[in-house]
């Protein structure tokens, strides 16, 4: 400990060769089979050891690990001749009730907490998953996450992005075009009904758009030149519910107006008319849309068209 305070270098003199370099070679053997060349190689490139190291000497670390508890066999000539970890004392263990107290953690703090946290909390199950040989909790946790089948790297530069704002092209698979590319000044990531969405502005559109995160395939481009001037028409509806207030989470761009018997009367503003419409059509009969009456007339014509097609 005074040499390495004194120095603060790891030399020979600060280590167990044993313990160390079985510990080095288990690791290994916990991301994958290694063969005898894998092993070697690695040594010799390691930061603190650097040297050459024969293959009687790797099967006396190998056999420390074995009679530590670790279950390890070897493929054959043909497959490599590969050193395979079955099994080991370390090995992480959950039971179905823990299970169940992880998912209901889960479900509660994913409610709350930023999409950087949730990231975050998200690789760290993900984590725990591939090291435990219960498939029921990857299972469970496939079925109750809210990033199921997202790549999180595509996540971390969207957050990235919506953090600077930046305006970026995106390749998106578009559910009416197939794939497109689309122009967007990022804004933020949110949820909408257990969806992850980016929200932001249109360049091709001129419009604020919010586009689902599971169709984007990748991003294109990054624009260091952000384009200025942008002029966004913003459309004003008011509208009516039927509701309890106590009911009815307002949205950003929502405000309300007036509360009268059981009735509220609610603006809204966005340059998105058909996120708009999205909003009026989701609470039903509920809702009455009471100017502008251009707007009124394109929510009954859809409608219209809605129940003619069922």
């Amino acid at each position: 400990m005074k040499e390495f305070i004194r120095n603060n270098k790891i030399t020979y003199n600060l280590m167990s060769f044993t313990a160390f370099k079985s510990l080095i070679i288990f690791s290994m053997l916990l991301e994958g089979p290694c063969s005898y060349d894998d092993i070697i190689n690695y040594f010799e490139n390691h930061e603190f050891l650097r040297e050459k190291i024969s293959i009687d000497t790797i099967r006396v670390y190998i056999n420390s690990l074995k009679r530590a508890g670790c279950n390890i066999t070897k493929t054959k000539r043909v497959d490599g001749g590969k050193f395979v970890l079955l099994s080991h004392p370390l090995e992480l263990t959950i039971n179905n009730d823990q299970i169940k107290i992880i998912s209901k953690i889960y479900k509660t703090i994913s409610k709350t907490v930023e999409i950087e946290e949730l990231i975050l909390l998200e690789k760290f199950l993900r984590k725990i998953g591939k090291n435990t040989k219960n498939n029921e909790f990857r299972q469970t946790l496939d079925k109750i996450s809210l990033l199921s089948g997202l790549d999180t790297d595509l996540l971390d530069e969207l957050m990235n992005c919506c953090k600077s704002k930046k305006q970026i092209i995106l390749k998106y698979n578009s559910p009416h075009s197939g794939h497109t590319d689309m122009e967007i000044i990022c804004d933020k990531l949110g949820f909408e009904n257990g969806k992850l969405y980016i929200y932001g502005t249109s360049l091709d559109y001129s419009q604020a758009v919010y586009l689902l995160v599971n169709r984007i395939i990748k991003i294109k481009e990054i624009n260091l030149n952000k384009t200025k001037n942008i002029k966004i028409k913003e459309i004003k509806v008011k509208f009516e519910l039927k509701a309890d207030i106590q009911e009815v989470q307002l949205k950003e761009n929502e405000k309300l107006i007036s509360i009268h018997n059981n009735k509220i009367i609610l603006e809204a503003k966005s340059s998105n008319k058909f996120a708009l419409k999205q909003r009026i059509l989701s609470f039903g009969s509920q809702c009455k849309v009471i100017e502008p009456e251009i707007f009124k007339k394109e929510i009954i014509s859809t409608l219209q068209k809605m129940r003619a097609e069922y």
